[in-house]
């Protein structure tokens, strides 16, 4: 059985005839921009929580290692833990808003065909991963996720640093044999 379809995920006309180009829309550099601006306050406050964590940690360990609960080098250990928890996370969501800018600066569109699996969809703090053929890509809104069909064939457009899609199109057959 096969059916020919039509489905426009994320995106209006004028976002396809641009995205088509390799060029996102006026409207889609908004979206980015206020995507952009509101991982920024997150990162902020993330930061912040950090650090108030990383204080009250710290005090708890020492107080216990002056009373004599936790031994000198568990407290160590666990200080060390806590630190690289915290940078790794920091690190991690800061280098995705710095390729998010980076994106929104060079407002060029990367094509990428393929067939989606929804079986592989996982969830970040930041962001819903959804894999594309051999490749997995990013998705900001969650929502979107459940908007592409398994096995259908699309042409998506995908920010080139962050690997963040942006917009998709159904551009062929399904072979109903496909992942069922």
């Amino acid at each position: 059985m096969r059916r020919v379809s039509s489905q426009i995920i994320a995106a209006s006309q004028n976002d396809l005839k641009n995205n088509r180009l390799g060029l996102m829309s006026q409207q889609q550099l908004a979206t980015l921009q206020a995507q952009i601006d509101h991982f920024q306050t997150r990162l902020s406050q993330l930061t912040g929580r950090a650090v108030k964590l990383a204080i009250g940690i710290t005090i708890a360990v020492v107080t216990l290692t002056f009373v004599r609960v936790i031994l000198l080098p568990l407290a160590l250990a666990i200080e060390v833990a806590v630190v690289g928890i915290m940078l790794y996370l920091t690190t991690d969501f800061n280098r995705f808003v710095q390729q998010l800018m980076l994106d929104r600066e060079a407002e060029a569109v990367r094509i990428v065909k393929g067939r989606t699996s929804r079986y592989t969809l996982r969830t970040h703090p930041l962001y819903n991963t959804l894999r594309i053929e051999l490749q997995t890509y990013k998705l900001l809104d969650g929502g979107l996720a459940k908007q592409f069909i398994t096995g259908e064939l699309y042409q998506y457009y995908v920010l080139p640093q962050s690997g963040v899609v942006i917009a998709a199109e159904s551009i062929g057959e399904k072979n109903s044999r496909y992942l069922h």
